[in-house]
């Protein structure tokens, strides 16, 4: 309890004490009653002599009387009493019958989840009121004893209570069991009752107390809605708020309000109290509401900041070359269209202030794209949400964003109001948001979006504005414009969306376009024509565009001049071609080395045809089926594929291409349509679960996302143990010790054994999933993009781990990646799929150094390289190879 107040602050604090303090009471009321009670509920005289009806307040009976001749007072704590003691019941039988019916209906799934689900429906259907009469007359029957009401009143309320608790946890069990920890849980072959409480309920179980007490204060009305109307407890047996108020309702036109006020404020405490309760703990326990205070930062900033101090440390950091490396070059401020001076910004949460931005200054000029780079924490995409007014209340913005619009005219961004930033954006400042799925309005069609925007800006018919949106998606190479003008997001691709974002940016011809991590979603190739799309733009409106990017590749790529920030400072400015030939900043070196660079690979030597072979594919085709009558998608189609012990296979390809669902294959948790999959020489193709767990120790699978591959309610030691507790007859202490062992082999000490993976960065935690894939010294890995999720210095490491856990053990790894320039680093051999087929495969400098495929080639020339120089003459060289791509 003291942990839970602690966890809140300010007016969630006060609701979470008042909300205590009344349910408290109330339950103090109920337990003690026949003390705190003056009378008894239903006593009307003492020693022979009446209370008389309808008595107000006075010394002997506080509260008045009733019209029946019961003390007020008396009757409202034994109130409490039937109240709490009908609730409680209600609520636990709920949760015993509509919890584990939730649960069972979402894991299983099929005929059993289809009727649960329709039986529930047809209970929710009802109203509720309606419900819990019926179920109280049929339960009730002739009871009038005050055991069998109560349990007749908890009975009904449970009947409309069932399917909520049941909707609720069903959902949660769907959204939960797909996800990556459930199925790390399976591949290292945990039983279906573990996965089912282990890994499922512990992560749902979170939101029961949250409908619980919610559903009590329902509970509180309903039982006063019974009482009222007459289906509640037999009067004689149990005192009840619904009945009393029933019997006070004619005396309320006398002028005898005691009667039912203080039977009605009860009511009322008591749902008050619930509900703050509550409502308190669905925020303390959401845990995107809770704020990070002072300056405090999460466990992946404090991993890059170890990154920082120790470059300064080895490198040696001169104050006045830091300061040189920083400051903004006074030619381009006096032609700069927008133009920051330290600007930082503050949040003000429950705790201390966090300082996101300090101090940031630069400029862009007109026609001039400048990137700003940094890893996670560093305050660039804050800084752009500043430039357009789009922080949230809590942020507190100081210093100067002058926006310079022709001429000698100016206007300060940073304090304009409302109205006028309104004016300001889309018409001379416009944002291209980094997910185009996400920042796209689903309900209307993408030309209506960019009418509306149009529309609030100029003047025109909606005729006009729509060819001018025609106009635009033709302009930023949408095909069929005329027609896709019409389309709805989710009809378009990627980069299709991207490319509609874009149209909308500079719909305007805005004098600034800033760009939020414009391709990060997207795949290789449509970045690249993104980019040169962009530079286009560019060159054709003389649009000044800041890029906000991590991507050092693409800086190089398409970057005048280069910012990069580190904990919410700028350390070092420079043009593109000085940045990254002589960087001076320790931290910029450091950022720059730990960027895979493609064609500067070691890779690994060939592994002779005569290793033996681990992982073996024949013909492997996995379907899956239309909905209503479309027919089935082939994921993978006919693929063989041959990986041998010590070996590892680079596995690229975009979106869509079906690597990652050929690796679920390997390890059994996809089935094949068709085809052979052999583990060594054992053919797991048509295994059922139980009769492949003895196989599951010879694999272990990293996911691509390490905060989601790991339970967040199990400790980092239960985590790396679980498939030793599956698979191992090991002691505790065997178990523990070889955890120990297993942490200290991916570099990680005792210490984090205890922790929880949230408290973890991002580099941490995959290693903690590397150590538990390794934990059963597997023949086969299967690496899903373990990196990709990482920032470049954290994934240096990482793959440095990789590569050097992979000579000394020597399994064979399937190394799944959309990054040519990691297989580059990593892999013997590459294979590149697209739709669903391998199209080339190969010693890794063949393919990537002499690739025979047409969409290889586009691939290898589609990735940006962290040189300028080089970047400029690949993207000659490949003059129009991408000219085809989407």
């Amino acid at each position: 309890m003291i942990s839970l107040l602690k966890s809140t602050r300010g007016l969630q604090r006060g609701m979470l004490v008042v909300g205590l303090v009344l349910v408290v009471v109330f339950l103090i009321l109920a337990v003690f009653a026949p003390w705190l009670a003056p009378y008894g509920f239903n006593e009307t005289r003492v020693d022979g002599v009446p209370f008389g009806t309808q008595q107000p307040p006075s010394s002997e009976h506080w509260w008045g009387t009733t019209v029946g001749g019961q003390d007020v007072l008396s009757r409202v704590i034994y109130g409490a009493r039937t109240a709490v003691a009908v609730i409680v019941l209600a609520v636990v039988f709920s949760l015993v019958i509509g919890v584990p019916l939730g649960l069972l209906s979402g894991f299983l799934s099929g005929p059993v989840d289809r009727v649960l689900v329709l039986v529930m429906d047809a209970l929710y259907a009802f109203p509720s009121l309606l419900l819990a009469i019926v179920v109280a007359i049929v339960v009730g029957g002739g009871s009038s004893g005050v055991v069998g009401g109560v349990l007749a009143a908890a009975i009904a309320l449970t009947v409309v209570f069932i399917p909520q608790y049941f909707r609720v946890v069903r959902n949660a069990t769907l959204a939960v069991k797909v996800e990556p920890y459930v199925d790390a849980a399976r591949v290292v072959g945990t039983r279906t009752p573990r996965i089912l409480f282990r890994h499922i309920l512990a992560n749902v179980r979170q939101s029961v107390p949250v409908i619980a007490t919610l559903n009590a204060s329902e509970a509180i009305l309903t039982l006063a809605a019974l009482g009222f109307l007459g289906f509640g407890i037999e009067p004689s047996s149990a005192a009840e708020w619904g009945y009393d108020l029933n019997k006070a309702m004619s005396d309320a036109t006398n002028g005898i309000w005691w009667t039912g006020v203080f039977p009605g404020m009860a009511i009322v405490l008591m749902v008050l109290g619930v509900t703050l309760v509550g409502e308190s703990l669905n925020d303390v326990l959401n845990p995107l509401l809770k704020a990070r205070g002072g300056d405090t930062t999460t466990s992946d900033e404090e991993e890059i900041s170890a990154e920082y101090a120790e470059a300064v440390a080895r490198e040696g950091l001169d104050e006045e070359v830091a300061e040189e490396a920083a400051a903004v070059d006074a030619d381009v401020r006096r032609v700069a269209s927008l133009s920051l001076t330290d600007l930082a910004v503050t949040f003000h949460t429950g705790g201390a202030p966090v300082r996101a931005v300090k101090g940031v200054s630069f400029d862009v000029a007109p026609g001039e794209v400048v990137a700003v780079v940094g890893e996670s924490g560093s305050g660039k995409s804050v800084t752009s949400r500043a430039v357009m007014g789009l922080l949230p209340e809590t942020a507190d913005v100081s210093g100067s964003a002058l926006l310079r619009t022709g001429g000698t005219e100016s206007r300060e961004l940073v304090g304009m109001s409302e109205r006028k930033l309104r004016n300001v954006r889309g018409n001379q400042v416009s944002m291209i948001f980094q997910e185009p799925g996400t920042a796209l309005d689903p309900v209307y069609t993408v030309g209506w979006q960019i009418v509306e925007m149009i529309r609030t800006h100029r003047g025109v018919t909606r005729r006009e504005a729509r060819a001018r949106a025609v106009e635009l998606l033709a302009l930023v190479g949408l095909p069929d414009p005329e027609r896709r003008v019409d389309y709805y997001p989710h009809q378009l691709s990627g980069g299709q969306k991207q490319r509609v974002m874009i149209a909308m940016a500079i719909a305007l011809e805005p004098d600034v376009i800033i760009a939020d991590e414009p391709t990060t979603a997207l795949d290789v190739t449509v970045q690249a024509a993104i980019i040169e799309l962009l530079l286009d733009l560019r060159d054709r409106l003389g649009t000044a565009i800041v890029l906000i990017t991590h991507n050092m590749g693409v800086v190089a790529d398409v970057a005048d001049r280069a910012v990069v920030m580190y904990r919410g400072k700028i350390v070092e400015q420079a043009p593109v071609d000085r940045l990254f030939s002589a960087p001076r900043h320790p931290y910029t070196r450091r950022l720059l080395q730990a960027v895979p660079h493609l064609g500067q690979g070691t890779g690994a030597p060939a592994v002779p045809e005569s290793a033996p072979a681990v992982l073996t594919m024949q013909g492997v085709t996995v379907e899956f089926a239309g909905r209503l009558g479309q027919p089935s998608f082939r994921a993978v189609d006919d693929v063989d594929l041959v990986i041998r012990r010590g070996e590892v296979l680079g596995l690229v390809g975009e979106s869509g291409s079906g690597k990652s669902t050929l690796g679920r294959v390997a390890v059994g948790l996809q089935k094949a349509t068709d085809g052979t999959v052999l583990i060594g020489e054992h053919d797991i193709t048509t295994l059922s679960d139980r009769r492949l767990r003895p196989h599951r120790g010879r694999f272990g699978f990293v996911f691509q996302d390490p905060a989601a591959s790991l339970n967040p309610h199990m400790t980092i030691s239960e985590c790396v143990a679980e498939p030793l507790k599956v698979q191992s007859d090991l002691t505790a202490a065997e178990q523990r010790a070889k955890v120990a062992a297993l942490l200290d082999r991916v570099q990680l000490t005792p210490s984090y054994a205890g922790r929880y993976p949230h408290e973890l960065s991002g580099g941490q935690r995959q290693r903690v999933s590397l150590a538990r894939a390794l934990a059963l010294d597997p023949d086969l890995l299967i690496a899903d993009e373990p990196t990709s999720a990482l920032d470049v210095s954290v994934q240096a490491k990482v793959l440095d781990l990789f590569s050097e856990l992979q000579r000394e053990l020597q399994f064979a790894c399937l190394f799944i990646t959309h990054d040519l320039a990691v297989v580059d680093a990593l892999a013997n051999r590459v294979a590149v799929m697209r739709q669903g087929r391998i199209v080339e495969e190969g010693l890794r400098e063949d393919v990537l150094g002499a690739p025979s495929a047409e969409y290889t080639r586009q691939l290898i020339a589609a990735v940006p390289v962290p040189d300028p120089a080089e970047q400029r003459r690949r993207r000659e060289a490949r003059g129009a190879l991408l000219s085809d791509v989407d």
